[in-house]
């Protein structure tokens, strides 16, 4: 089976989600393990193998949103639980790239990754001391803070490394985790209005296709790797 048919297939569930949860967020929960179950499928047609990296991905990534949606406040904690460990799968994925030689990196290459840097430190700090006093556990919070501003700074790195082109999936990656997390916090404790509940939903379908993608790109950035050193 071709695997392009599960890749839009995800990306119409995904859709579906965003249509549906416009109209009762509740209902839009029922369509995020479809549009898991189908990415994960576009991995497995793709390169004939099974990811348990992916599956805890999608998976736990899932299960942070719905808690998230649910009542953050509640289940804050297992918001976060839930979001270190769908991270951490990330990062996992990120190691292989990390151990290819790197290019030689010049300052001037280093300019646009190191003001985007700069700003997701600045936006992530921000965020931090505007819900500071709203969270249920500060230290978490913060502790989730320096995991974020790690995970950015990591995926600002792989393209430098390597000009593969495929690596600009990285800087997706990284920003719509960026805007996924700031929306949602905006959102629950301080602006809770349909667009921004809109930018978040949004924000998840990119990061969830540009992480399967990405995962599926792994294999030949591998393969590819002389070319682009």
């Amino acid at each position: 089976m071709k695997p392009t048919r599960f890749w839009y297939l995800a990306l119409l569930s995904c859709l579906l989600y965003l249509v549906i949860s416009e109209i009762d967020m509740e209902w839009g929960f029922y369509i995020k393990p479809l549009y898991g179950m189908f990415f994960y499928l576009f991995y497995y047609y793709a390169l004939k193998k099974h990811s348990i990296v992916l599956l805890i991905f999608q998976i736990t990534s899932i299960i942070a949103e719905v808690f998230f949606v649910l009542d953050l406040n509640m289940y804050f904690d297992e918001v976060l639980y839930f979001y270190f460990i769908a991270t951490s799968m990330m990062l996992f994925l990120f190691v292989p790239i990390l151990k290819i030689k790197s290019r030689e990196i010049t300052g001037e290459m280093t300019l646009e990754p190191l003001l985007g840097v700069l700003f997701c430190a600045y936006l992530i700090g921000h965020m931090l001391t505007l819900f500071y006093d709203s969270v249920p556990n500060k230290l978490l919070l913060i502790i989730g803070a320096v995991f974020l501003f790690a995970f950015t700074a990591v995926c600002s790195v792989i393209p430098l490394r390597s000009g593969h082109p495929s690596n600009i999936k990285a800087y997706i990656i990284a920003g719509t985790l960026v805007i996924e997390c700031v929306t949602g916090f905006i959102y629950y404790y301080m602006l809770e209005i349909p667009i921004m509940f809109s930018v978040l939903t949004i924000s998840i379908c990119f990061h969830k296709a540009a992480v399967t993608s990405y995962f599926v790109d792994v294999t030949k950035i591998l393969k590819d790797q002389e070319e682009y050193i």
